[in-house]
């Protein structure tokens, strides 16, 4: 058996091992109990394999949140209200999970360097612990660029709703009701603070916050001010959605002048030299006979 075949082994019996004692040792109550203590939010949908890594991670969540500190547990959990908070996820169950991650790896990596092989294992230790970052990172990216993409839409039938004689607010309403993107969820978040008594200026500024999007930051810019200049708001809609699309066509512009140098880049790398490569074995292949001849 190979070492890395021992190690996914391995680390397989430990992760199997630990879920058999998780569900040993539960008494079916713990989510009730943390809900009423108030600690981490109830996750009813985790799969199967996110409860048992959170179970590996519980051992150092306490070493992680002192690592941390307060400071940095603030700026991870605004990027989670950045990523729209995947799965339910505060700060404190996100490094719980990270941890249960770096205990897989540290087992994978361990095993793999007493199998001879420590580079391996640092690499496996390295890309375990660091993978809810990167997966974070990437949800917050995907998040952005669905609600960049979906606001110049979405301004478009504001506007026409504002101009049937709807007030902003229950435009907002009428138009977030059956978006269940993530735009639409955020504008419904932004209504529910306006129930709550909080002011338009606050609700739209929390909203600007809390979405790192230059459009979206650019629509509640434009909404404050015509909110207090007294601007028409279908006729600033309207300007502010043809605005936004005149930026992203620039930007895929942009995208599109800085993706020629990569292609012709990928090109050189591959097909020359393969191209190269057929031609002169070409060569060589018509030319065997005199080769042979001059060799003797």
């Amino acid at each position: 058996m190979t070492p890395m075949l021992m190690a996914l082994v391995a680390a397989a019996s430990l992760v199997v091992a630990v879920a058999g004692y998780h569900v040993m040792r539960s008494t079916g109550l713990e989510s009730v109990a943390a809900s009423l203590a108030g600690t981490d939010a109830v996750q009813e949908h985790r799969p199967a394999l996110a409860r048992v890594i959170d179970a590996l991670g519980l051992g150092l969540l306490r070493f992680l949140l002192s690592l941390y500190g307060p400071r940095r547990r603030a700026a991870l959990d605004a990027r989670l209200a950045r990523a729209g908070r995947p799965e339910g996820l505060t700060e404190r169950s996100f490094l719980r999970r990270k941890a249960g991650f770096t205990v897989i790896g540290l087992v994978i990596g361990g095993l793999m360097a007493l199998a001879g092989q420590p580079f391996l294992g640092f690499v496996v230790v390295v890309l375990c612990a660091g993978w809810m970052d990167v997966w974070l990172r990437s949800v917050v990216g995907r998040r952005r660029r669905d609600i960049a993409r979906r606001l110049p839409d979405f301004l478009d039938v504001l506007a026409v709703t504002v101009s049937a004689g709807l007030a902003l607010q229950p435009a907002l309403e009428r138009v977030s009701a059956t978006d269940d993107s993530a735009l639409g969820q955020e504008i419904r978040r932004t209504l529910n603070d306006l129930r709550y008594g909080i002011s338009r200026r606050a609700a739209l500024t929390g909203l600007r916050e809390r979405n790192d999007v230059p459009s979206l930051s650019a629509f509640v810019t434009a909404m404050l001010q015509a909110e207090e200049l007294g601007t028409p708001l279908a006729q600033a809609l309207m300007e502010i959605a043809e605005e936004i699309r005149r930026e992203s066509a620039q930007v895929a512009r942009q995208t599109a002048a800085k993706a020629g140098p990569k292609v012709s880049l990928v090109v050189t790398m591959t097909i020359v030299p393969g191209a190269m490569l057929l031609i002169i074995s070409a060569m060589v292949l018509a030319n065997l006979p005199k080769f042979r001849g001059v060799l003797g």
